[in-house]
């Protein structure tokens, strides 16, 4: 499986300059070959030769990163045709060709180096250095988690935080395998990020979003004070500060999720779950209208998409599958008697035939078990989704 450590670069005036200059080249490169590319694809037929550009730029930023960029390139474009041939069964939106390596407002280009996997060294020791051609031996700080097989490097420079970034791709092995044969059902939502049930298990389990909603909301209010004043001031809803501000958030929201998923898989791996199960909801956003403040954490707050890769990735570490399977209507049918007639209000679920009264999103992760055909008696369902035991993920307690 393929991992990445991230690492800041430290480098002096006099690197960075070069490192500037090296990266604006790349990014000049890399648009003059995708820009005929484009062109050529939109008269009907990709010209994929790019010879030209590599005998231009090889003596600028070197032959090994000239033909890291068309090889990058390459693999954009391949990457672009294969969404294409999906578009009409699988995908929502029609893909869009790659794109240039420039802020599409300001037109200027964005720093971007890319560096061919035996053309750098990672040294570690009471400095920790990272060696790159034209003698370039920049300090770095930051702990490389992964060791494996090293893959393309590639360093960006964020305008915002005015800091450089190193990517390394590395190949590893997982870190352990499942220790039992179990599967775990999960019901994604916006109050409860994840809420999960484990078979054998007595109660069902919900990873609250609470926390993480009410920091979203505090750097939500933020922005729009920011954006307020900026467009009484200067008629403008975007500036650097409002930028950076809406990156927090998303940093801030992200770091939660991951810790949450963590403590998700943490618990699936050491129950013996070698399987879970995940309510696909992808479409929960269509049709959707309940008020702004409801939309607002449905279409701007929650991440269907950022969630099921995190799970995908984080649970590969411990060698267990993740599975998307349909979920529609899980919440809405009782799991006892199978009736339709329930009454939901928040987060209680209570069916009006059998009068079983439950958490709504524990009734939704044990249909989801109940339909891929786990059959679970009437006494293990009246505990599971009778009340989750809530866990705040970052915090060692969980609440009963």
């Amino acid at each position: 499986m393929k991992r990445a450590n991230i690492f800041r670069l430290r480098p002096t005036r006099e690197q960075e300059a070069r490192l500037f200059q090296l990266a604006d080249n790349c990014s000049k490169m890399w648009n003059e070959v995708n820009y005929k590319r484009r062109q050529s694809f939109f008269s009907g037929r990709l010209d994929w030769s790019a010879v030209e550009f590599y005998n231009k730029y090889k003596s600028i930023i070197g032959s090994a990163a000239a033909q890291q960029i068309i090889r990058k390139n390459n693999e954009a474009w391949k990457s672009f045709f294969s969404l294409l041939r999906k578009w009409k069964g699988e995908l929502d939106e029609k893909p869009k060709p790659p794109g240039y390596w420039k802020d599409r407002k300001t037109g200027k280009r964005k720093p971007i180096i890319l560096i061919r996997n035996d053309c750098y060294k990672i040294k570690n020791g009471v400095k920790s250095i990272l060696k790159l051609p034209f003698g370039l031996e920049i300090e770095y700080s930051g702990e490389l988690r992964w060791n494996g097989k090293q893959g393309r490097l590639e360093i960006r420079y964020n305008d915002l935080s005015g800091k450089w970034y190193a990517f390394q791709p590395v190949e590893v092995q997982p870190l352990h395998q499942p220790i039992g044969n179990k599967k775990a059902y999960a019901d994604l939502g916006v109050i409860n990020i994840i809420t999960a049930w484990i078979e054998g298990e007595r109660q069902a389990a919900a990873y609250s979003g609470r926390p993480l909603l009410s920091d979203w909301w505090y750097w939500t209010d933020k922005i729009s004070e920011h954006q307020s004043t900026a467009k009484r001031i200067s008629r403008i809803d975007k500036t650097k500060r409002i930028n950076k501000l809406y990156q927090i958030r998303k940093l801030r929201f992200r770091h939660r999720i991951n810790t949450i998923v963590h403590r998700f898989v943490e618990d699936c791996c050491n129950k013996g779950v070698s399987e879970i199960i995940v309510g696909d909801i992808k479409n929960i956003r269509d049709g959707n209208n309940n008020g702004s403040k409801v939309n607002s954490m449905i279409h701007n707050f929650w991440s269907f998409r950022y969630i099921t890769e995190r799970l995908r990735t984080t649970a590969e570490n411990c060698g267990i599958n993740v599975r998307l399977v349909e979920e529609s209507y899980t919440s809405s049918v009782c799991p006892r008697c199978g009736s339709t007639n329930i009454f939901k209000h928040k987060r209680l679920f209570k069916c009006l035939d059998c009068r079983l009264e439950a958490h709504r999103d524990a009734v939704g992760c044990v249909n989801i078990g109940l339909a891929q055909g786990y059959e679970i008696p009437a006494e293990v369902i009246n505990r599971a989704v009778a009340r989750p035991l809530l866990i705040e993920a970052g915090t060692s307690h969980a609440k009963a």
